[in-house]
């Protein structure tokens, strides 16, 4: 037996596996990832705040921060076995990211081919947008996993005789927590709906499918589960462009828009030239309907499904752009392909390398500047220390002190003291218009407010006669 013989008998899965240790140890090994507490999704930070809290039973604030997405149900294992690492967070989340990976792998290699699923594989495991989801523990990886999920639940419960099995309930599960995830997770419902009406198997199970997804969606939109911190109707272009770029803190939003805006055409021009493909592949459809919907919120995590749609399907767009020259040597058949395949592996390695310099300098984003600095304060206060911030599931993460949300605005600044009592500090990003009425009304308080630091990324405030709320006997 050759070698070669010996290698194709090796189950596909154990190369999986290998793949994923070897990444996982070269995004260790070269700083790719950061595991300091800053710079998390503040969605991450609830579900783990929570989960550890419930395994090491220790009541906490996190409860009055809302529903968080279920992601809380992913990290019970961290809670159970792991609880208080930030390591096996972050591990985790990379091992999320490479099962998305490889179930997008599965599907462009049965649609497409080889060639496809290892270009687009292989590209957005370097993807700048896929380094920035690990270290913030972001949506992007679960929401890609869920998509993937989707598509298998699909196919195995089509294959089944019957109409309510474990795959009718493992695809409505999925359905709540990909809406709980983001509003790009709608699109795993809608395009559920549209096959199952376009194509049922038979008019019983299609009614039973509408009528537990649409069920599904409307508890969990009633619940307001997930759905934390969204930025509604941003530009997308800045986010397409750090998704490409990585993250720098020193360049201006102005720069990232002008690269954001090749990405964002180019999406365009697939969608459009690829809708026949996107319309009969389920998966397809469920990438291409998260970039629609998703882009009423555009953060990370919509970024992350882009850039996917767009190195498969692009990658496919591409071959055939390339294949039409007709020329039978290498050149004239994949050397288009082959260019923009350097290209781009270069500059995603060179951003890579960037991202790696900023995680040994420990550079944070200028929101995390901030609640660094608020660490910093706290280690000098006593144990009345308690904070009002607007980020409060990673303040409370990185400053291991008790934090609550941001109190609603007053005009009488004695009332507002009332409403404060046992706060000692307020930390917010004093250039967001929808934080104007709390600055006023701060500005208002005169001598009992003192800035102890105004920095690019918002305020930290003192409140001077503040104290402890008394306890009850």
């Amino acid at each position: 037996m050759n070698f070669d013989s010996l290698l194709s008998r090796i189950d596909q899965r154990y190369w999986a596996v290998l793949l994923l240790l070897v990444w996982g140890a070269v995004l260790v090994f070269f700083n790719l990832i950061n595991f300091t507490p800053y710079g998390m999704d503040e969605g991450a930070t609830r579900a783990l705040l929570l989960d550890w809290s419930i395994a090491d039973q220790v009541a906490h604030p996190v409860v009055v921060f809302g529903m968080p997405d279920f992601r809380a149900l992913m990290f019970i294992p961290l809670g159970i076995y792991w609880s208080g690492s930030i390591i096996a967070a972050k591990m985790f989340t990379v091992i999320i990211a490479f099962l998305a990976i490889w179930a997008l792998y599965s599907w462009s290699k049965q649609t497409q081919s080889d060639e496809v699923a290892l270009i687009g594989s292989g590209l957005l495991l370097i993807a700048p947008i896929t380094l920035l989801q690990l270290d913030s523990i972001g949506v992007g990886p679960y929401l890609l996993l869920m998509f993937g999920l989707a598509r298998l639940a699909d196919q195995k419960y089509r294959a089944q005789d019957r109409a309510i099995t474990g795959w009718y309930f493992t695809q409505l599960l999925l359905v709540a927590t990909a809406v709980t995830l983001h509003p790009a997770g709608l699109a795993i419902p809608a395009a559920l709906a549209w096959f199952w009406t376009k194509n049922p198997i038979e008019s019983k199970r299609r009614n039973q499918v509408l009528m537990g997804i649409g069920l599904t969606v409307t508890v969990i939109l009633l619940m307001q589960a997930g759905w934390i911190a969204l930025t509604w109707l941003a530009n997308p272009l800045p986010i397409l462009g750090t998704a490409v770029l990585g993250f720098d803190p020193l360049e201006l939003t102005a720069r990232e828009a002008i690269y954001g805006a090749a990405p964002f055409a180019l999406l365009l021009v697939v969608l459009v030239m690829d809708r026949r493909f996107l319309t009969t592949d389920i998966l397809g459809a469920i990438l291409a309907l998260s970039v629609i919907i998703g882009v009423l919120a555009a953060d990370g995590a919509w970024a992350m499904a882009a850039i996917a749609l767009l190195l498969y399907r692009g990658t496919v767009g591409l071959i055939r752009v390339n294949s039409a020259i007709r020329v039978s040597n290498f050149a004239g058949q994949r050397g288009i392909v082959f260019v923009v395949l350097f290209i781009g592996t270069t500059g995603f390695m060179l951003v890579d390398q960037g991202h790696a310099r900023h995680n040994v300098l420990d550079v944070l984003p200028p929101e995390d500047e901030l609640i660094r600095t608020l660490a910093h304060e706290a280690e000098l206060s006593d144990e009345n220390f308690r904070v009002a911030s607007q980020w409060p599931g990673r303040t409370m993460f990185a400053v291991k002190r008790a934090a609550l949300p941001l109190p609603p605005a007053q005009d009488d600044p004695t009332k507002f003291m009332q409403q404060m009592k046992g706060v000692t500090h307020i930390m917010f990003a004093h250039n967001d218009p929808n934080n104007a009425p709390l600055a006023h009304s701060i500005a208002g308080l005169s001598g009992d407010a003192q800035t102890i630091a105004l920095q690019t990324g918002g305020v930290i405030v003192k409140l001077r006669t503040a104290a402890p709320t008394p306890a009850v006997k």
